[in-house]
């Protein structure tokens, strides 16, 4: 009698703790869109991203540090869109409110669930360092700078915030669910020239 050929099975690469972290976050993002972040368990991360759950908390010490690491990694893509071009109040404005349309259109799934964050940090304790960091930014002593020259408007720095990320905020849950189709660079352009033209002194 012939003996079945043995069906040969591809060995799966072992991942290098950078990679392993890295599909964690991947999952942890999935499930946290999928089912929003409170539905979402450890379990769910486990079983989404193939490890263990002893290795999900050799990385993260729970949920709340995985969606802390996800908003670090959102706050820094962010920051890099929106290095302004040159030093001037105008270049600071259009920078910021520019960069955020740009870096949540090409990462639209870490822009939904910051978005999320932010607005589930105005009650969750966990994220209150968050809040204050989304919420408020870190352009307040760019801003009080550009003030005090008379280069944009003398309001506090939560309303200018407001003023001028409010708007991308906005277009971009519009875009991010499929229902705002403009072309991103137009986009980026008219949302900035706005937030510009809300501050300018």
């Amino acid at each position: 009698m012939a003996r079945a050929a043995a069906k040969k099975v591809k060995p799966r690469k072992r991942l290098t703790g950078d990679e392993r972290r890295e599909s964690i976050l991947e999952a942890a993002l999935g499930c946290f869109l999928e089912k929003g972040y409170i539905a979402t368990t450890i379990n769910d991360i486990r079983e989404a991203s193939g490890a263990t759950t002893g290795s999900i908390y050799h990385f993260f010490d729970g949920k709340g540090a995985l969606a802390t690491a996800l908003l670090e990694d959102a706050i820094a893509g962010w920051s890099g869109e929106s290095q302004a071009a040159g030093d001037t109040a105008e270049a600071f404005v259009k920078a910021a409110a520019g960069g955020l349309v740009t870096w949540g259109l090409k990462n639209p799934e870490l822009f939904r669930f910051t978005d999320e964050i932010r607005t589930l940090a105005v009650t969750a304790p966990e994220f209150a360092e968050v809040a204050d960091a989304l919420s408020e930014g870190s352009g307040g002593p760019t801003y009080a700078k550009f003030v005090k020259a008379k280069k944009v408007k003398d309001l506090p720095w939560p309303v200018a915030h407001s003023l001028i990320l409010g708007p991308a905020y906005n277009y971009l849950r519009l875009a991010t669910a499929g229902r705002a189709r403009v072309a991103a660079k137009r986009a980026s352009e008219a949302i900035a020239d706005a937030a510009w033209a809300a501050v300018k002194g």
